[in-house]
């Protein structure tokens, strides 16, 4: 039977209910920082030196990243003067790639030579979609850090980067396309997809980027860079009900 997840908002934080009763109460919480925060509710979208200074407030309550994580990943901002984006990807349809053919941000698995976390997005983006976040961007910091449903003992931290300009984006060979995603318009997007996993179909919430579902890992990152931003217009306090459309990864 289909897993059903909602959204809604608790004093505040994100807050996705599934109904198997499991955890606390059934309920995971996807966010911490909105406490902290008491502003970042909704209304217009910061602009990048607000959200870079509002990070470096979290940073000093939720710590460092954890320095043993199995993997990391890049949200990528841009919009000095314009609307704000944010860098997506597809990942292209690979066999040995646990996320084939999903959305996500830039990143992957820890190797060797890579020093921290940071050094793993710093060069999985270089690699996938040829950005170089060493010279380009400037680091803001890091958002909570998280396990994919499908690799719960994994760590992955996103790392929040800013840049001026767009550049000019190589896709490499684990990347089908790309997208730069106007901040402001996701949460108009959300809605509950269904999506193919494991033995059963899972109902889950998700924005729609390109006609696909973006859910997941990397929906919970945005929630957690939204609850930091601010939610742009009336915050999602509605259950998503109704019959999801069938937007499927497959």
């Amino acid at each position: 039977r289909p897993v059903s997840i909602v959204l809604s908002r608790c004093r505040g934080t994100i807050i996705a209910s599934d109904n198997t009763g499991c955890g606390n109460g059934g309920s995971i919480l996807l966010d911490g920082t909105q406490e902290y925060l008491s502003s970042a509710n909704s209304g217009p979208v910061l602009r990048l030196k607000e959200i870079g200074e509002r990070l470096a407030r979290v940073s000093r309550v939720i710590g460092p990243a954890p320095g043993s994580a199995a993997g990391a990943v890049s949200v990528v901002l841009q919009g000095s003067r314009g609307p704000l984006r944010v860098l997506v990807i597809e990942r292209a349809e690979r066999e040995d790639d646990p996320w084939s053919g999903q959305l996500a941000f830039p990143g992957g698995r820890r190797k060797r030579e890579d020093r921290t976390p940071l050094d793993t997005a710093r060069r999985e983006t270089k690699e996938e979609v040829g950005l170089s976040l060493t010279r380009n961007a400037r680091l803001f910091g890091s958002l909570p850090a998280r396990a994919p449903a499908n690799r719960v003992d994994w760590v992955v931290v996103p790392y929040l980067f800013a840049i001026g300009r767009t550049p000019r984006l190589s896709a490499g060979d684990e990347v089908a396309r790309t997208f730069w995603v106007n901040i402001e318009e996701l949460p108009t997007t959300l809605h509950r997809a269904v999506i193919p996993f494991g033995t059963e179909d899972l109902e889950t919430p998700a924005f729609e980027v390109g006609g696909k579902p973006l859910w997941g890992f990397s929906f919970r990152v945005l929630c957690d860079l939204f609850d930091l931003v601010g939610w742009p217009g009336p915050s999602p306090t509605k259950e998503l009900t109704g019959t999801p459309p069938r937007l499927r990864t497959d």
